[in-house]
């Protein structure tokens, strides 16, 4: 494959750097991958990251074909996606508070590949900057391989960085035990997910 091809390795330098200050920064998707740690452990919990990474990918895909270009003639669908996001962490929230940290029960309520999947496609922060790094890293004349870079970037790193937050939250669990210590940090997490989704959407424009 020739050189021209490929990636500058120092734009991909820059690409790695883009994903970890985006991705591995607090938002409602690692709260939320936190959070499900805490409450019901990060082995349990690795389906439900699974679907948010699922789901991010999907909606670069589309977004990689053109999805945001269309979105952006349809504004109010981005005021929809904020309601969406916002109703659709508090339900993640309300869930993460009712488990009771042990038992069949609790096991029964642990949030899912499919919970995990609608995080991204209805969170209008992922959309922006997903959007950011195609245009700072994906050339009109290697579209294709550096989308297919960004996307794995975003995969692979970002996989790991969700993971750590996800397994933080588990560490938490193990050395919480249970009780009050253990309800107050789920109660702490979940308002700090639905924080982090308020000041997300705040900072994208209207």
């Amino acid at each position: 494959m020739s050189s021209e091809m490929l990636m500058p390795v120092a734009q991909f330098g820059l690409l790695a750097l883009f994903v970890a200050a985006m991705v591995g920064s607090p938002g409602p998707a690692n709260m939320s991958l936190m959070a499900s740690g805490l409450a019901f452990g990060a082995r349990p919990a690795l389906p439900f990251m699974a679907g948010t990474m699922s789901g991010f990918q999907v909606i670069f895909w589309l977004n990689v074909a053109g999805l945001f270009a269309l979105l952006q003639s349809a504004p109010q669908v981005f005021q929809v996606l904020r309601w969406a996001c916002m109703g659709y962490i508090l339900y993640l929230a309300w869930t993460i508070l009712r488990s009771n940290g042990a038992g069949g029960r609790a096991m029964e309520r642990v949030p899912g590949y499919l919970r995990g999947f609608w995080v991204h496609p209805l969170n209008p922060k992922a959309y922006a900057m997903q959007i950011a790094g195609i245009s700072q890293f994906v050339s009109a004349e290697r579209y294709f391989l550096d989308a297919l870079v960004l996307s794995l970037a975003f995969l692979l790193l970002g996989g790991f960085l969700n993971g750590l937050w996800l397994f933080a939250g588990g560490w938490l669990r193990q050395g919480s035990g249970s009780g009050r210590f253990l309800q107050g940090l789920r109660i702490a997490l979940a308002g700090l997910m639905v924080g982090s989704t308020i000041l997300s959407l705040q900072m994208i424009p209207a």
